[in-house]
């Protein structure tokens, strides 16, 4: 067992002074106790003492491609003319076209450990670079997969493998030369390889890139194997205003129409980005119970757009959060931009809240944490008896936090302060930062 006595540990009810956190061999919360009465039946030399600490629940990073952490800051010189996510991906093949099992393995190595010293305790990494430049398989055809798990192993973070599946340029078209690493050769190769990662046991999930990615009868078939096994499925969908032109043109529909007619929508599925969702689709992910995941400095940085907040949460759709191109690593500023971005697009404060009375932060730190493991179908995201203990450590005395107090710690935490105030990361009870 492990006792952890922070000065506070934020719980479903909110801010709990004085208690103590206890963590099983196995790496669940056991209790959470007032610190009087624990430390009589505990005894004061097996708790961790944690003075000018608040332990959070652990921050979820719903979508990342971690290899294209190494794109960051060099895609800002002119690429065309007029630069758009379609010419940015272009440098993105190029970077993904240099990787080899080591080369990934240590790109996610340390990135993995940026994460945990920005407090995400768990990445939904949506992994779509399988085989060698030009497409034809490894000797062991998951070696890319396995570079990617291995390095979540050794720096302690858990990685949620999100399968892609990816197979055509566009609507009908081949793909080009760029995107051959990342395609089988048929839907049942897919699933093949992802069928050999779930027996092993490790979290996954399947991820068909997108429709203009994904012929509409790989998502039958891989909508079908996700409700078999239970397993997410994560799909992109309305990021950019082309892809919604194309899809229309082909299929007379939108993108996320054409999930819901090819089976694709459910309680499992989560739809990242949904920046261009329109009401019909917004109504349709409701009636369904997806989940959205955003990722706003990506989406900032692509020039994607800003997602329709106001509609999302008055539809009751849950959002998570996602790094997704990691060109900045920090839970609180993915948070605060979400927060920002709705502001700006709806021209008032206070976007993201649970009610006309309420303050941001709360929400912000559920749509960070809660929301972001049910969408990966872990048993994490709060500080509560029987779920997974992945914690982080506010340092109280921090300087950007001047002035806090219990009543609006989360608003002073999301709104004044970046990831340098986390100053410890907890996965499953064990610290794996600093």
């Amino acid at each position: 067992m492990k006792h952890l006595a922070p000065d506070y540990v934020y719980t479903s009810q909110g801010l709990q002074a004085n208690s103590i956190v206890t963590i099983s061999d196995g790496g669940r919360i056991v209790s959470i106790n007032q610190r009087e009465a624990g430390m009589q039946s505990i005894g004061s030399s097996e708790i961790s003492a944690l003075p000018g600490i608040a332990l959070l629940p652990g921050f979820v990073n719903t979508h990342s491609h971690v290899f294209q952490r190494a794109l960051r800051g060099h895609t800002h010189r002119p690429l065309s003319k007029h630069d758009t996510f379609w010419t940015w991906r272009h440098a993105m093949y190029t970077e993904a076209k240099r990787l080899n099992p080591d080369l990934l393995y240590e790109g996610a190595l340390t990135t993995y450990r940026e994460m945990l010293a920005a407090g995400y305790t768990s990445v939904g990494e949506f992994h779509y670079v399988h085989h060698q430049p030009g497409g034809r398989s490894y000797a062991d055809p998951n070696v890319m997969s396995e570079a990617v798990i291995q390095a979540g192993h050794d720096t302690g973070i858990r990685v949620v493998l999100l399968m892609a599946a990816y197979a055509q340029n566009g609507f009908n078209q081949p793909p080009e030369e760029g995107q051959l690493r990342f395609c089988d050769v048929s839907v049942n190769a897919y699933l093949d390889r992802v069928e050999a990662l779930r027996v092993k046991g490790g979290p996954i999930g399947v991820a068909p890139h997108s429709v203009r990615a994904v012929p509409e009868e790989w998502f039958r078939v891989i909508a079908d194997y996700s409700h078999t096994h239970q397993l997410p499925l994560h799909v992109h969908a309305d990021e950019q205003r082309a892809e919604i032109e194309q899809c229309l043109t082909a299929y007379g529909c939108t993108p996320i129409e054409l999930l819901e007619r090819l089976g694709v929508l459910g309680a499992l599925t989560t739809i990242v980005h949904a920046t261009h969702a329109n009401a019909a689709e917004i109504e349709l992910l409701t009636q369904r119970g997806c989940t959205v995941c955003v990722c706003p400095t990506t989406e900032g940085d692509l020039g994607d757009g800003i997602a329709p907040y106001a509609e999302l949460l008055a539809a009751q759709i849950p959002l998570a959060i996602g790094s997704d191109s990691n060109t900045r690593l920090d839970p609180i500023e993915e948070l605060r931009w979400a927060e920002y971005s709705a502001r700006m697009r709806y021209q008032r404060r206070r976007v993201l809240v649970a009610g006309e009375l309420a303050s941001p932060g709360s929400l912000l730190l559920e749509y960070g944490t809660r929301r972001g493991a049910a969408a990966l179908g872990l048993e994490t995201g709060v500080i509560a008896p029987g779920m997974l203990a992945d914690c982080v450590a506010v340092d109280l005395n921090h300087p950007s936090l001047a002035g806090w107090n219990t009543e609006d710690l989360l608003d002073v935490l999301f709104f004044g302060v970046s990831a340098n105030a986390l100053v410890g990361t907890w996965v499953q009870g064990k610290k794996v930062h600093p």
